[in-house]
């Protein structure tokens, strides 16, 4: 089955909280955002990144933009409306991506790898990484959600559904898409009242109103992954759960870009890791 997905990387976020200086991450996800795209090329299909200008000069400057088969726009991130807090709704690139692009169409994080081809999905309209849990702290009441004068919630979510992670998303289904990304970003325009609990309006945003749309449109969600924090894995690989010990732990952060580093070359043998990001990891 060959399906289309993209990365998407939004730097506002990161000048927000930093201010105006040169753009940086952590050189293990410069190798996870590599290895990503490659295992996605090799077994499932084309891929393509959405940037804005700063991000687009980064991936530029390490010579890794012809890693994305599948181009890189710039134009859609550049144009999100300045009424859309960074800091507040850090992810919100990833629902203007997903609003321009047609379906079918997998949207994934550029932490995450795919280890199979996706052949599951033939028969799926929608799918999500996995299910969450409403008990955890940052999902909450309707009522403690910061909202816009005049903002209207739609009365026909259901508030008792488990919201879907959508670290890794496919998207079948083109009412759906459009209901999502239009839900998403009518929550997020306007509406910047910082919350003590900073993650609950985003995650609100992006992984409780999607799986409240498909709830209310009779649409079933597949998950990859039943019992995510039961045992692991072979499929998949999301180090969201590794990079705060990568930040502080020397050694396990050498261990894991070498280990990255690995993987690249045995998946694809042919890719010639450029110099720029060797040079890059020295920094």
């Amino acid at each position: 089955m060959n399906i289309r997905a993209i990365h998407v990387n939004w730097t506002k976020p990161y000048v927000a909280k930093n201010g105006l200086v040169d753009y940086r991450v952590d050189a293990f996800e410069v190798l996870t955002t590599i290895l990503s795209a490659i295992m996605w090329k090799k077994l499932n299909g084309s891929i393509k990144l959405y940037t804005d200008r700063m991000g687009y000069a980064f991936y530029e400057s390490l010579n890794i933009l012809d890693v994305w088969d599948g181009g890189v726009d710039t134009e859609t991130l550049e144009s999100i409306p300045s009424s859309i807090d960074p800091e507040i709704y850090w992810a919100a690139a990833k629902i203007f991506a997903i609003r321009k692009e047609d379906a079918p169409l997998v949207m994934m994080d550029t932490d995450l790898m795919v280890w199979k081809s996706l052949d599951e999905l033939a028969d799926c309209h929608l799918a999500a990484f996995h299910r969450e849990s409403l008990l955890t702290d940052c999902y909450i009441p309707y009522e403690c959600l910061k909202k816009r004068s005049g903002y209207r919630i739609d009365k026909d979510w259901s508030w008792s559904v488990e919201p879907c992670n959508t670290a890794l998303a496919y998207f079948n289904h083109r009412d759906f898409k459009n209901y999502y990304t239009q839900s998403a970003i009518d929550f997020m325009l306007d509406n910047n009242e910082r919350p003590q609990e900073l993650v609950s309006q985003m995650v609100f945003a992006e992984q409780r109103i999607f799986s409240m749309c498909a709830e209310k449109m009779g649409i079933a969600v597949h998950t990859f992954l039943d019992k995510p924090y039961n045992g692991e894995t072979m499929d998949f690989t999301h180090i969201w759960g590794a990079k705060s010990l990568a930040r502080t732990d020397g050694d396990f952060n050498g261990h894991l870009c070498e280990s990255l580093i690995n993987a690249i070359l045995r998946e694809s043998p042919s890719y010639r890791i450029p110099d720029e990001v060797f040079r890059y990891l020295q920094l």
